[in-house]
């Protein structure tokens, strides 16, 4: 594969009776290759096919670092291979994260994201890198038999819920991180006669949408529950009822509820607008990257806009590299321009 870099690092016997580390460049054996990466509640995977002579040749746990055109896309360890009667041998990779799957419970008081990833990291010996400040508290965090990458992805996506702020979590090369979105943007246009191939553009109502959010919080005083309501009347009567519910912690007050239920009124009230589209690929483009996208026939894309990934792709095959990417709602990213 031009321009493609495909490192396996496994360990095996050396004479003698030791072991030894042995790095091998797969990208010239290796037919195709397919990176995905999602914003949320999932580790980067890594699948590539090759022929291989005899058994498979790459173990469990080997190490995997693939790069294109000079730039670092995934790090992670081979967890399958699959043996065809052709001889080809499928291999999946995960990244970092998938080792979040593990169960744990923890009690945290008075922490932040940030601080809430170096403690889970350091405790299954995971590597962090970057993890910028998000600003916001737990006061108290109970979890209880829960996977750590669903325990990182709650916390997450309160923060940026309380903060505002869209921040992204991600293994960068082999590094736990944190980065706020508008640290993640891409300058080169994306659409009319600039490297989109195709695309599907959809609106809806059906899957993610809210016209009126009830908040419930149980009063121990009072044996009761207090309940704090937000709507929007006139999206009502347009589309009928949509309600959002949910439990919230006892501990917070109302001034604070009211608030959280104020924001996810204005985030989720609105229809739900997604495209996927297809494109010639470029190296570092991922899940929570922030690109400009014009596309005339849509509407609100006829001018170029900020679109926030929420899944990417990279296809590689000997001659060619090609990227598909979803978008999942055109939500305003404030404080971020066009450059």
């Amino acid at each position: 594969m031009n321009n493609i870099s495909l490192l396996i690092q496994s360990t095996g016997p050396a004479p003698g009776g030791a072991t030894q580390t042995v790095i091998t460049d797969y990208a010239n054996v290796t037919e195709e290759a397919e990176l995905t990466t999602n914003r949320f509640d999932s580790p980067a995977k890594l699948s590539f096919t090759c022929l291989e002579n005899g058994p498979a040749a790459i173990v469990e746990g080997s190490s995997v670092e693939l790069t294109a055109d000079g730039v670092k896309l995934f790090k992670g360890y081979v967890f399958s291979a699959e043996r065809d009667e052709d001889g080809k041998t499928s291999y999946v990779a995960y990244d970092q994260l998938r080792y979040l799957k593990a169960s744990a419970s923890y009690t945290f008081e008075n922490v932040t994201l940030e601080e809430i990833v170096k403690k889970i990291a350091a405790d299954f010996g995971l590597k962090t890198g970057v993890l910028e400040e998000t600003g916001y508290v737990f006061t108290c965090l109970i979890k209880e038999n829960e996977s750590c990458l669903d325990i990182i992805f709650d916390t997450l996506s309160e923060t940026i819920r309380q903060t505002g702020r869209i921040f992204n979590f991600y293994d960068d090369y082999g590094a736990l991180t944190i980065t706020e979105a508008k640290n993640m943007l891409v300058t080169t246009l994306v659409g009319d006669n600039s490297l989109i191939t195709g695309y599907t553009y959809k609106r809806d109502i059906d899957s993610d949408t809210y016209n009126r959010v009830k908040l419930v919080r149980k009063n121990e005083e009072t044996g009761r529950n207090d309940v704090y309501v937000h709507e929007d009347a006139e999206m009502i009567k347009s589309w009928g009822l949509l309600q959002y519910c949910d439990e919230v912690d006892k501990n917070m007050n109302e001034a604070q509820i009211d608030e959280m239920c104020k924001m996810y009124l204005q985030y989720y009230n609105r229809v739900l607008q997604t495209i996927s589209f297809d494109a010639i690929g470029i190296p570092g483009i991922r899940a929570g990257t922030i690109l400009p996208v014009k596309i005339g026939a849509v509407d609100d894309l006829s001018a170029p806009r900020l679109l926030l990934a929420e899944k990417v792709t990279h296809n590689f095959e000997p001659d060619s590299h090609t990227m598909s990417i979803e978008v999942k709602s055109f939500q305003q990213l404030g404080g971020i321009s066009i450059v």
